[in-house]
């Protein structure tokens, strides 16, 4: 019986933890996307407005895509910040196996609903189109990620300053 009496009382707690009135549900989805992984990477050719994709270990299926709808932030679109020299942040969510689709973020962002997996398949511009991907840590360790990295590119110190996935 005390076993009970300790979930029913863990349920409630949770369950009073939820939303509070006035809460601010952006600076929540702010705290997650700061702790999410900083990665930089390079393509071998220019893709930074092209909706990625991400594929299986072995780069034969697609395991990951977004909805149409996922493509558009207070912002704008999630494309990948400018670094200098070849390099970008992303900030969509790629990762080693990424592959690129031949839509722009505003081609696909119109789109009603996302294209079956057969045409988002016949898409793909480029199964491996990665020059090199860095994982630079946390994007919360920085104070203005941009700027720091763009620094840390201008010095050629990235590939030493970040740990080097491709």
């Amino acid at each position: 019986m005390r076993p009970l009496v300790i979930y029913v009382l863990a349920g409630l707690m949770t369950a009073c933890a939820g939303r509070k009135p006035g809460e601010n549900h952006a600076a929540k989805a702010t705290t997650v996307a700061a702790t999410a992984p900083a990665f930089v990477y390079r393509t071998q050719a220019d893709r930074r407005d092209h909706v990625p994709v991400l594929l299986s270990a072995d780069r034969t299926a697609i395991v990951s895509y977004p909805h149409p709808r996922d493509l558009r932030t207070s912002e704008g679109f999630p494309l990948p910040t400018d670094l200098g020299k070849g390099w970008l942040l992303d900030n969509r969510g790629i990762g080693p196996n990424v592959a690129f689709l031949r839509h722009t973020y505003a081609e696909y962002a119109a789109l009603e609903a996302p294209p079956s997996l057969a045409e988002l398949e016949a898409a793909i511009m480029d199964r491996d189109p990665l020059r090199d991907f860095c994982d630079c840590g946390k994007r919360s360790t920085y104070t203005d990620i941009a700027d720091e990295l763009r620094q840390i590119v201008a010095r050629n110190a990235l590939t030493t300053r970040c740990k080097k996935l491709k």
